[in-house]
């Protein structure tokens, strides 16, 4: 496929490549190849799509991309994530007062820096960079060598300490060995810690920046020693017992190893339930105390019903990495992390927001390791507790099960205060599944009873669409959990659909779930906006 390459590309004005699209060519094959994301080759050209033509000729970003004219679907919180930018220094970067934008307006996308590293804009001050960074101006001055507060646009900084204040010297250690350890110069040690020869001992404390006295020098922490052979602990009392991203229990397997693989409830579902509910009280107060955007959905309830959960994990599908290795991606584990990731940010736009469906055991995940998936566990519970008493039973993609979540929608939305809900009321159904005859984007699904539910549906649907990304669409579909349903209007969002390997891929990132609930949050703003 790229055999000829080097007779292809030529290095553009821009500092992007030229390449000439080969009859095999794709878009993801190309952003595979020169290991940049598909959208930037898509914002580089201005496509419409992800077609491409042999004879075609396109600008590959191999060097990033330093501007970009604001599309249909474009948020400047979905920008921050797609170009990993933290969003208040996106919006200073572009002198921005607000986070609204217009169709052709053109953005700055500031080059990517190592962790720990600030670069100065404009209107920056040290006191304002030190503030945001946790930092003291004695710290920022120390980690960066200063000797004023003056500071320039285009400065870069270290605004993470690069290494402790001191250490303690131990046996064996000598002067060159510490400055190795800390990339410093022997000299270096020996003018900040007065010292006059090479001669050290164990236990002496040595500095590690200049002007600071060993007194003052934080060592670093001793890590912690996990014992393996100690048994996790039960709930056996007020506070879950906490390991990584889970509570009360925890998966056997770091990831899923084969499709047909899952792991069984460790409680009841009354159990669960309880648990469920105080890891929904542990997110509740993670995200309360978290600035508000704005009140843009004040007076909107919105419930998220997290497609499939329980005894129904939706669809597995097994992809390869790069690497050839199998990956396997569960549907359900995945709607769950998305559909909290929206009732952060919706929450945050000032909504009234509930859950259908709730899990015991965590709430957003990131994991640790793109190689390693969610692995399937059959706990969560509806999250109703006459549900989970005796008799009770976990989600089902049955059709009662199917009922039971507009009951629980029903009922979540009759107990919120007029002032929570007088604007209106929404439903989003969140999925990932494995469909073929859907289209790789991302599609939101309209259905109703009548024509005047069917048509409330549709509307919602159509001013989501603009907003989720290049080949989203809107489909009419016979949908149960949509008919009848309880709120004022009702979809169901394929998110990403992992019938497509790429989507599948993309569903492990963090970074690309985070983005997904962005996008769909914006849209609903834009539909209370108008509404």
């Amino acid at each position: 496929m790229f055999i000829l390459i080097f007779a292809l590309v030529g290095i553009a004005d821009s500092g992007a490549l030229n390449y000439t699209v080969a009859q095999s060519d794709t878009l993801y094959g190309l952003s595979r190849h020169f290991d940049i994301p598909v959208n930037w080759i898509i914002r580089a050209n201005s496509l419409e799509d992800e077609t491409i033509h042999p004879g075609e000729r396109l600008q590959i970003p191999t060097k990033g991309i330093s501007s970009l004219e604001v599309r249909p679907g474009d948020s400047l919180s979905a920008l921050a994530v797609e170009f990993k930018v933290d969003l208040d220094y996106l919006r200073r970067y572009n002198a921005l007062t607000g986070d609204n934008l217009q169709i052709g307006d053109k953005i700055n996308i500031p080059a990517p820096l190592p962790e720990g590293r600030y670069r100065v804009i404009p209107g920056d001050t040290l006191l304002d960079i030190a503030i945001r960074s946790g930092l003291s101006i004695g710290e920022l001055r120390m980690y960066n060598s200063l000797e004023s507060d003056m500071i320039h646009p285009g400065q870069l900084l270290t605004v993470k300490a690069p290494r402790p204040e001191g250490h303690q010297v131990k046996n064996g250690e000598s002067l060159w060995t510490i400055a190795r350890q800390y990339s410093l110069s022997m000299d270096e040690l020996k003018s900040w810690n007065n010292l006059e020869k090479d001669v050290i001992h164990p236990g002496q404390l040595l500095v590690l920046f200049p002007g600071l006295s060993p007194s003052n020098a934080e060592l670093p922490r001793e890590p912690e020693v996990v014992l393996a052979s100690v048994p996790v602990q039960r709930i056996e009392n007020d506070g879950p017992p906490v390991r990584g991203e889970y509570f009360f229990s925890f998966p056997k397997k770091q990831s899923q190893p084969r499709d047909d693989y899952w792991e069984s409830p460790d409680a009841s579902a009354s159990v669960d339930y309880r648990r469920s509910r105080q890891v929904l009280d542990i997110f509740k107060g993670e995200i309360a105390s978290l600035p508000k955007i704005d009140n843009s959905l004040r007076g909107w309830h919105i419930v998220i019903d997290p497609g499939h959960g329980g005894l129904d994990p939706g669809a597995i599908v097994t992809v390869a990495d790069g690497n050839g290795n199998p990956v396997v991606i569960t549907e359900d584990e995945y709607a769950y992390d998305v559909s909290l990731r929206l009732y952060r940010c919706l929450y945050r736009h000032g909504a009234s927001v509930s859950l259908t469906i709730i899990s015991p055991d965590h709430h957003i995940r990131n994991g640790t390791d793109a190689r390693q998936t969610f692995v399937h566990r059959k706990n969560e519970v509806y999250n109703q507790a006459a549900q989970n008493g005796n008799g009770g039973y976990r989600p089902v993609g049955t059709t009662d099960g199917l009922n039971l979540r507009k009951t629980i929608a029903g009922e979540q939305i009759g107990s919120v205060p007029l002032s929570g809900k007088q604007n209106g009321t929404l439903y989003i159904s969140i999925h990932a599944d494995n469909t073929p005859d859907l289209p790789e984007g991302t599609a939101v699904l309209f259905d109703g009873e009548d024509d005047a539910e069917k048509e409330r549906s549709r509307s919602f649907a159509s001013a989501l669409v603009p907003y989720l990304g290049n080949g989203s669409i809107i489909h009419n579909q016979p949908l149960r959990v949509l008919e009848h349903n309880p709120a004022d209007a009702a979809v169901l969002i394929e998110v990403r659909n992992i019938h497509y390997t790429r989507n599948a891929w993309a569903l492990r990132s963090a970074n690309l779930r985070e983005q997904d609930a962005l996008r769909i949050a914006d849209g609903v703003v834009a539909w209370a906006n108008s509404n």
